[in-house]
C-alpha cells in the first residue's frame, strides 16, 4: 500500500470497487471517486501540440476511507432489527419476556435459566453477592428470584450475557476490558443514584449496564470488516477522527439494540440520550440524564480519576446530588467493581448466543 509524504498509510478511493463489493456486506459506492481532471492544455507534446487531458488520482489515507465505511456499517447494524434479534441468546431472550409478561413466576423462571447451567450459576453467585446483600444464603434460581425480584434477575441475565458474549474483540483486549470495567461501574452508579434520589427506578442498573453497548458492537464490526486496528485506532493523527466518528454513531447503535431486545424504554433511552439528555423543549430525559451522571461517577473510578471531579460534572450537579453524596458513591462502586468484575462471567471463557454485528 503506498505511504504519503508523512509515512501514513493510504488508499485510493478506487480501492472501494464501483459496485461497493470490497467484501461481505461492503459499503456502498463512494461518490467522491478522489480523482482530479488535469487543466486542458496545460501540458504539450514537443511538437506543440497539446496534450490528451491527464487523469490525475488524489490518495486518501486509511482513515479517511474508514470514516465512510463506519458511517455505512452504522447504518447497516442499526437497520437490521432481525439480526440484533437473534443476538440475544434464547434463554436470556425468554427470561427477558417472563419479566415484563403478566404470568411470571419463580418456578417458571426458575425452569427456563436452569436450561443454561452458566447463566443459572452466575445469577445465583451474584444474588448472593453484597450488591444485593442477602440475609441468608441463596441456595437456586427459585431462591434468587423470590429474594431479589425479576428486575433484578433480569439486570444479572444481561450482565452475563453482555460481558460473555460482546466484550471480545482480537487485538483489542486491553481497550476492551478498560470498557467492560467502565460500563460495570456505570451500572453499579446508576443504581445508587436512583437510590440516593428516591427515584423507583427499574431500569437504574440496566441502563447503565447498556447505555453504551453501541459503542462495543460497532468497534467489534469495523475490526471484524478489517476497517479498524488497534495501531490505526492509536494513531496521533488519524486515530482521532476514528474514534469520533465511533463515538458519534454508538448512540443509534446502542438505542438500535436496546429496541431489538424489546428492553423497558428508560434502557433505550438512555442509550440513544446519554450524551445529549436534554430534549429541544428543554426538558431532561431522566433515564439518560442517570446515565450521563453514573459515567462521570465510573470515570472517577477508573484509573487516574478523582472523585472531586465526577461532584463537578454538570449532569450530577443538575441531579442535585451533592459533593459529599457523590464521594459517597464513587467510593461505594469502587467497592463494588471488583465482585462485578469477577461475578459477570468473561474470565470463564464461557461463550453463549450469536453476536448481533454476525
Amino acid at each position: 500500500m503506498p505511504s504519503d509524504y508523512n509515512g501514513r498509510s493510504t488508499a485510493t478511493m478506487a480501492a472501494i470497487r464501483p459496485d461497493g463489493s470490497d467484501g461481505p456486506g461492503a459499503a456502498p459506492p463512494v461518490r467522491a471517486t478522489g480523482v482530479i481532471p488535469a487543466v486542458p492544455g496545460a501540458m504539450t507534446t514537443r511538437s506543440g501540440a497539446p496534450m490528451p487531458a491527464a487523469r490525475a488520482t488524489r490518495t486518501v489515507t486509511v482513515a479517511q476511507t474508514a470514516l465512510v465505511r463506519i458511517d455505512h456499517y452504522a447504518d447497516v447494524i442499526a437497520t437490521d432489527n432481525k439480526a440484533l434479534r437473534r443476538s440475544l441468546p434464547d434463554v436470556a431472550a425468554e427470561a427477558l419476556a417472563l419479566c415484563t409478561g403478566t404470568k411470571a413466576d419463580a418456578n417458571i423462571m426458575e425452569r427456563t435459566l436452569t436450561r443454561d447451567p452458566f447463566i443459572s450459576a452466575q445469577v445465583i453467585s451474584i444474588a448472593n453477592s453484597a450488591m444485593f446483600a442477602p440475609r441468608m444464603p441463596i441456595h437456586g434460581v427459585r431462591d434468587a428470584v423470590v429474594r431479589i425480584g425479576l428486575d433484578a434477575v433480569r439486570d444479572v441475565v444481561l450482565m452475563v450475557v453482555t460481558n460473555s458474549t460482546m466484550f471480545r474483540i482480537r487485538g483489542f483486549e486491553a481497550r476492551v476490558e478498560i470498557m467492560r470495567r467502565r460500563t460495570l461501574a456505570a451500572a453499579a452508579a446508576a443504581r445508587l443514584l436512583a437510590r440516593e434520589l428516591r427515584v423507583e427506578s427499574e431500569y437504574g442498573f440496566l441502563a447503565g449496564l447498556l447505555h453504551d453497548i453501541g459503542e462495543m458492537v460497532l468497534l467489534e464490526r469495523c475490526v471484524q470488516e478489517g476497517i479498524v486496528t488497534p495501531a490505526l485506532l492509536d494513531d496521533p493523527v488519524e486515530g482521532p477522527p476514528l474514534r469520533e466518528r465511533l463515538d458519534m454513531h454508538h448512540p443509534r447503535v446502542g438505542g438500535a439494540l436496546c429496541r431489538a431486545w424489546k428492553l423497558p424504554p428508560g434502557v433505550i433511552e438512555a442509550a440513544e440520550y446519554h450524551h445529549n439528555y436534554k430534549a429541544e423543549d428543554g426538558k431532561t430525559r431522566f433515564a439518560a440524564h442517570l446515565c450521563a451522571a453514573a459515567d462521570a461517577i465510573a470515570a472517577a473510578v477508573m484509573p487516574g480519576g478523582h472523585a472531586e471531579i465526577a461532584a463537578e460534572a454538570p449532569a450530577v450537579v443538575e441531579l442535585g446530588i451533592t459533593s459529599d453524596k457523590a464521594a459517597a458513591i464513587v467510593q461505594q462502586v469502587a467497592a463494588a467493581l471488583p465482585m462485578l468484575v469477577s461475578a459477570s462471567g468473561i474470565a470463564s471463557g464461557h461463550t453463549t448466543g450469536t453476536h448481533p454485528t454476525r
